[in-house]
């Protein structure tokens, strides 16, 4: 047994065909077959069953699955431990990210970590920022973009400020440029939900 035939291994349990798997893997279907079928041997068990839809494992090859995927996790996270380095950092970073900013950020983002940092495996979860908020303080992320306003920023990095604008109909008061915050009681507003950042920050 070998990593490489734990790797294709896996591959086709996760495709679900030796097809499929080599198409995924880059490698030749024979080649997929004989390092599956040596390990049926090494094992003296049957590890796959084959049919026309494609592949599914047996009671054996259940458990090897999950040996297996725990020994290739071992190995990525031992090469990224020994091979990181501030010039080439590498790993799997978690991000959260409001819905509205992901619409903006997310492909700029991607686009930026996959030419500056190649070897970073970047993964977004967006939400609301109040659950962001949470998970954010409950260790669930490496880092988070949040809605905050100016006063209760703190330690984080600012990436960018927007102003607030009270909409009205044409015609319709205030009639002013701008009006202070504590005249808004005045009139009737449509304001988002309660666990909304900006109704808070409001």
């Amino acid at each position: 047994m070998d990593i490489r035939q734990l790797r294709y291994f896996v591959g086709v349990v996760e495709a679900g065909s030796f097809t499929k798997a080599a198409a995924t893997l880059n490698v030749a279907q024979s080649a997929l077959s004989l390092h599956v079928r040596q390990l049926e041997e090494g094992f003296g068990t049957q590890l796959l069953v084959r049919d026309r839809t494609g592949v599914s494992v047996t009671v054996s090859g259940d458990k090897l699955l999950g040996r297996a995927r725990n020994i290739l996790k071992e190995i990525q996270i031992t090469e990224a431990e020994l091979t990181n380095s501030v010039a080439a950092p590498s790993g799997e970073v978690t991000i959260g990210i409001p819905s509205g900013a992901a619409r903006v950020l997310s492909g700029p983002l991607l686009e930026s970590v996959r030419s500056e940092l190649p070897r970073i495996s970047l993964k977004m979860i967006e939400g609301m920022t109040g659950p962001l908020e949470e998970w954010m303080a409950a260790g669930r992320f490496n880092l988070a973009v949040l809605y905050r306003t100016a006063e209760s920023v703190g330690r984080m990095t600012v990436l960018a400020r927007e102003e607030l604008c009270l909409v009205v109909p044409r015609g319709k008061p205030p009639f002013e440029d701008s009006i202070p915050l504590a005249d808004l009681h005045a009139f009737p507003l449509a304001v988002p939900m309660r666990n909304n950042n900006v109704r808070r920050s409001v």
